[in-house]
């Protein structure tokens, strides 16, 4: 395979930013609508009815336009919004008129929970009016709400965030009804400022439909907050002390393998509190943090010789995570990744104490994190420091650094400092999107001297019709981000991804042509792996059902032997191979819906068998069940090898308020079931009460019986009051 010359590098990267810096002076955005606020002396009663005196006296904010399937057509289901606001709060009174209120679309009541096929809501709420981050709600008729921060202006979603605010839900024959409160101290923003960027989008799930207020354009989400509009009128409102203070107190029982179950009572407290030292600069202070709550991992097949990648899920480190990102690089490289701090060998590591500080203070946005670690079999005690710094630069891009400083796993010190620059326009070619970014990074480790640079550059044109992107990066042999990710150096990398997506009409909401490529060469420019994947047709249709054929080249050069499992090694040498893929999904607005996936062709000197299978079964807001089973089916000279991943996931929402979700998990390399058990019960905004079980019990390997052994459980209740001042 051919691979392009690195040194173009360089010179593509200058390019890309001449190419975005010309089209800044073209960002103007003129046709924002404006709605109007009203005051009001007393606050309505948040009970799901709109028949409080004071709704009449406020206009609604005007109509929405359909932006999906016929861009700019007028919806056949109108939806009326209207603001209110007093001294404590803000309230949203929204009508969402439908012709079949008993056609309506709602899975889940639980807090957070997964409605993408739900009829719903989403509003976004930017409240310095810097067209760049905001708060992000949404809601579906039976009154499950979810929320989540925005940051570079869509580049990062926090979904893990949660606010303190209040929501009802009603159906009636006319659709539904949602009405919110959500008070001023749950809110960062400028005191004195009248006017605050606003959008929203209604789903309609049976007609797989979406309509927005402002900016209805097919190119842009509603994440892209440069395109909101405006809600004036707004005075009077104030922060208070700005002080949120949340002890919590835990009791836990751990039992490992070889203790009595009568043994490991454990109770403890803590303590997180949140501090606004101005207007939109916020600290946060944890003392004994605990995570009991947190949500376990979901199992993954590791079929490469390189690590790979869980996500955090840990509430502390994702309050205002967008605020550390670095040039959207995903898992490639993460200069900075909270979950290698208070994890050491996937074990929890208790953290004494920890701190940050986030917001942002005129054109600049911050991001400060200072952590203290337990010390653990043998673990020393850790101070761990991360600063992200980022300054805006015309309307919607940014240029910044970052640094962290410490080693977590305790092996020598470690520092990383990066600097990037994100460029962004919204009016390339007329009104399409067009993105890019340059960034550099080197970190210095104790017992090493060279080569611990990396550096690179991309650039993207995510659009409706056409989608393409590009980027390339090297990473050097002593490159080593102790508080980051990086699952490969000593490389240089070329991805390029490009597709094509046509609305046809008659039944198709869209074709899917696509192509992308990956080489990844030593730095001798030697190939070491490259991927060339395309697919032909696929297609949605308007249920929302799709359907893709892929196929994909790889090209592979050992340079040493790969133990793919115990007693299977794929020798060293350069191997070339195709697969071929099925892929059919169901729309998961219906309330049995499936996923199905087979792969089959070669495998490095063997030949490979996949499939997937996901159920997802949805027969109300009350109950959620899904099934899925990964089964690799590989043959190879060294040994014929078969891999299976399955999980079974039930949640029940008794009340919007009080949910229960259970996910069982079993692998055949582990040979271990997992069991994670969580109820949730939320009494009032504020106030939290969790309840979660843990077991793991493993087969023994040859074990005639095929009895199970408990290998480790914990029962935990944790309960969580906030006091806001």
């Amino acid at each position: 395979m051919a691979v392009p010359s690195y040194t173009l590098l360089p010179r593509w990267g200058t390019g890309l930013a001449w190419a975005l810096i010309a089209s800044l002076p073209a960002f103007a955005q003129d046709t924002r609508p404006v709605g109007q606020a009203t005051f009001t002396p007393e606050p309505p009663t948040i009970d799901g009815r709109l028949d409080d005196t004071v709704w009449q006296t406020a206009p609604p904010l005007g109509p929405l336009t359909e932006v999906v399937p016929q861009e700019g057509a007028v919806p056949r289901d109108a939806t009326e919004i209207r603001v209110l606001f007093d001294g404590e709060a803000i309230y949203f009174g929204i009508r969402c008129f439908d012709s079949e209120p008993e056609r309506l679309i709602s899975t889940t009541m639980a807090r957070d929970g997964f409605f993408d096929s739900d009829d719903r809501i989403e509003m976004i709420l930017d409240t310095f009016l810097d067209r760049r981050n905001a708060f992000y709600f949404q809601v579906n008729p039976a009154g499950s709400k979810g929320d989540a921060l925005i940051t570079g202006n869509g580049q990062t979603f926090n979904k893990p965030w949660d606010g303190i605010w209040d929501c009802k839900t009603s159906i009636d024959e006319l659709g539904y009804v949602v009405e919110m409160a959500i008070p001023y101290k749950t809110l960062s923003f400028e005191e004195g400022l009248g006017t605050w960027g606003f959008n929203l989008d209604r789903y309609v799930g049976r007609r797989n439909e979406r309509h927005r207020w402002a900016n209805p354009d097919r190119n842009f989400s509603l994440f892209r907050i440069f395109q909101a509009g405006d809600i004036e009128g707004l005075h009077g409102m104030h922060h208070g002390i700005g002080i949120d203070v949340a002890p919590f107190l835990v009791t836990r029982h751990l039992d490992a393998r070889g203790n009595a179950f009568d043994e490991g009572w454990d109770h403890e407290a803590g303590l997180d509190a949140f501090f606004k030292l101005s207007t939109n600069l916020t600290a946060s202070l944890t003392i004994n943090t605990d995570f009991a709550e947190t949500e376990v991992d979901e199992r993954q097949v590791n079929l490469t010789r390189f690590p790979l990648f869980f996500p955090e899920r840990r509430d502390f480190f994702l309050q205002d995570a967008g605020r550390f990102e670095f040039s959207n690089l995903g898992s490639n490289l993460i200069p900075f990744f909270s979950r290698t701090v208070g994890l050491s060998a996937g074990q929890p590591v208790p953290l004494r104490v920890g701190g940050k500080l986030t917001g942002r203070a005129g054109d600049y946005s911050l991001g400060l994190l200072g952590v203290q670690t337990d010390s653990l079999d043998g673990l020393e005690s850790q101070d761990l420091f991360a600063a992200r710094v980022s300054r805006d630069w015309g309307p919607q891009s940014n240029f910044g650094a970052i640094v962290t400083q410490g080693n977590p796993a305790g092996t020598g010190d470690n520092s990383v400092v990066g600097l990037d620059a994100n460029l962004r326009t919204s009016s390339f070619l007329g009104d399409h999107q067009l993105t890019g970014n340059l960034w550099a990074i080197a970190s210095e480790s104790e017992g090493l001297s060279n080569g611990q640079s990396a550096f690179g550059a991309a650039m993207a044109y995510p659009n409706d019709r056409w989608n393409w992107s590009w980027q390339a990066f090297e990473i050097q042999e002593n490159f080593n981000p102790a508080m980051g990710f990086v699952p490969r150096t000593g490389i240089r990398r070329y991805d390029t991804e490009v597709g094509y997506y046509p609305r046809p009409g008659h039944h198709i909401r869209q074709w899917q042509f696509e192509y992308s490529s990956s080489f990844v060469t030593d730095l001798e420019d030697e190939l070491e792996t490259g991927e060339v994947v395309l697919q032909p047709f696929g297609l949605e249709w308007e249920s929302g059902d799709e359907f893709h054929v892929r196929l994909s080249r790889t090209e592979e050069r050992l340079g040493n032997p790969f133990e793919i499992s115990d007693g299977i090694t794929i020798p060293s040498g350069s191997y070339g191979y195709w697969d071929y893929r099925l892929e059919y999904l169901s729309a998961v607005k219906r309330e049995l819906s499936v996923e199905a996936r087979i792969t089959l062709g070669d495998f490095f000197d063997g030949e490979n068998l996949t499939y997937e299978l996901d159920w997802l079964w949805q027969p109300g807001p009350e109950l959620t069940a899904s099934l899925r089973y990964e089964h690799n089916d590989i043959s190879l000279p060294a040994g014929d090898l078969q891999v299976d991943v399955a999980s079974l996931q039930l949640s029940q929402s008794f009340t919007p308020d009080l949910s229960w979700s259970n996910l069982l998990q079993w692998d055949s390399e582990s040979r271990t079931f997992g069991l994670n058990s969580r109820l949730r019960w939320i009494p009032e905004p504020g106030q939290e009460i969790f309840v979660v079980f843990n077991e793991s019990l493993d087969e023994p390997i040859g074990s005639p019986s095929g009895d199970l052994e408990r290998v480790f459980e914990e029962l935990a209740f944790k309960v969580v009051y906030t006091l806001r001042f």
